[in-house]
């Protein structure tokens, strides 16, 4: 019962503290006349839009964006209050993850450009519906300054129907030659990155960038139309984006001191980014292709159905499966009823064993899918793997990801899988 009371007086005064830092953040917000605010809203790839972005305006112009995947009610307001008068541009990342975010948000950053990238399957629990979703992502173009521009996938038919009633100019980007922004020709076959021819009106451009998967030509595309849109050259853009990674967690190539390449996408959940990541392992040239699951989120299936699906799919674009959790063995099942032979799945309740196992069956050539829910904390086994660490807890209530834990306490930092040669030596200068 203290315990209770104690976590309940706690949560007052942290409600508290946000309440201030959002009334201290939308007062400064209207000081900001000069700086021209980005917002960066949709279900997958805010925050790779966002470093791809803040990378490119950085390189030329004094700029601010959101730490990490800050976006959500703390995230925003915090976000706004590192921006100063000196900023010529201030990128914030806005997520839709709860109920009334989007609107405090919104209200609070009141852009001058909004990019919406699209409507997918996530936080489903709290909205849903997709339609739902996507009239929530619509409450940031309501909230458009007079003179802003939306920025809008028009690939996804939710989005593009967001700009029926809009009275802002809307600047479209996706695979049609019709956009403004048009991606063609996109390809990622590991270990070549993903590449994609670019139109841009009568101008042409290849891109080259380091990121894994031809999912991210949302991102990337959308990166480069706003920074065009903010006055840089479609060349300077394109230089840039070929020299920003991927975000941590997120598609992230690392090579483990076995030889084995763990490709890391365990920060997002959702079905819809699972089914992203399979298609990349499906078209990977490797040794051996692995899967280590730990979990999925929003899919109407119940637990032990996601696990027995998840495993009838694999087979094909996976040579070995690990599944982790309480349910592991359902995985198993689906896998091996699906044609997997028995002794390439296997299934642990522990985090731990599964890394005794990895350590003894990894070898060089090895390419690891590394997927699960940010509640796994799923980012402590490449570390493991790698070298000694100081956590080992079964439960941890933090939703960050391990690498900005001080508990983590690795001993051996992460090693970043370089692109190939072929495709440093064919990106832009």
């Amino acid at each position: 019962m203290a315990s209770r009371i104690l976590r309940g007086m706690g949560m007052v005064v942290w409600h508290s503290r946000v309440a201030l830092m959002y009334a201290a953040a939308f007062v400064w917000r209207r000081l900001l006349f000069r700086t021209t605010f980005i917002a960066i809203t949709g279900s997958m790839g805010k925050t790779t839009t966002k470093e791809c972005l803040a990378g490119i305006l950085g390189a030329r112009y004094s700029t601010a964006c959101s730490v990490a995947n800050q976006n959500d009610f703390s995230g925003v307001p915090r976000s706004v209050l590192r921006v100063r008068p000196w900023h010529r541009f201030a990128v914030i990342e806005v997520a839709a993850n709860g109920l009334d975010l989007m609107r405090r948000s919104a209200r609070l950053v009141r852009p001058d450009i909004a990019i919406i990238l699209l409507v997918a399957r996530n936080h489903m629990k709290n909205f849903r519906t997709l339609g739902n979703v996507a009239a929530e992502k619509s409450i940031l173009l309501a909230r458009l300054r007079r003179n802003g521009i939306a920025l809008l996938n028009g690939d996804d038919a939710r989005v593009a129907a967001l700009a029926g009633s809009l009275r802002r100019r809307v600047v479209w980007f996706g695979t049609s030659p019709a956009f403004d922004y048009c991606a063609e020709a996109a390809t990622s076959n590991w270990p070549e990155r993903f590449s994609f021819e670019l139109r841009a009106g009568t101008e042409r451009r290849t891109v080259h960038t380091p990121l894994v998967g031809t999912h991210w030509k949302y991102s990337v595309l959308a990166a480069i139309a706003a920074a065009n849109l903010c006055g840089v050259s479609l060349d300077d853009a394109i230089a840039e984006v070929a020299r920003i990674g991927p975000v941590p967690a997120r598609m992230q190539p690392v090579r483990l001191p076995c030889g084995a390449v763990v490709i890391r996408d365990e920060l997002d959940g959702s079905i819809d980014a699972q089914a992203k990541a399979f298609d990349v392992f499906a078209s990977a040239a490797a040794g051996r292709r692995i899967l280590v699951l730990s979990g999925v989120t929003d899919t109407s299936r119940g637990p032990r159905d996601r696990y027995r699906a998840i495993g009838r799919s694999i087979v094909g674009a996976f040579d070995v499966a690990v599944f982790i959790g309480d349910i592991a063995d359902y995985g198993v099942r689906g896998a091996v009823a699906a044609g997997m032979k028995p002794e390439c799945v296997h299934g642990f309740v522990s985090l731990w064993d599964a890394r005794e196992f990895l350590a003894k069956e990894l070898r060089p050539g090895d390419l690891v899918l590394l997927r699960g829910r940010l509640v796994d904390h799923l980012s402590r086994l490449p570390f493991a793997l790698a070298g000694p660490i100081a956590c080992h807890r079964a439960h941890c209530e933090k939703r960050i990801v391990c690498d900005l834990c001080p508990e983590l306490g690795a001993v051996t930092p992460l090693e970043r899988e370089p692109a190939p040669l072929t495709h440093i030596a064919a990106a832009p200068r």
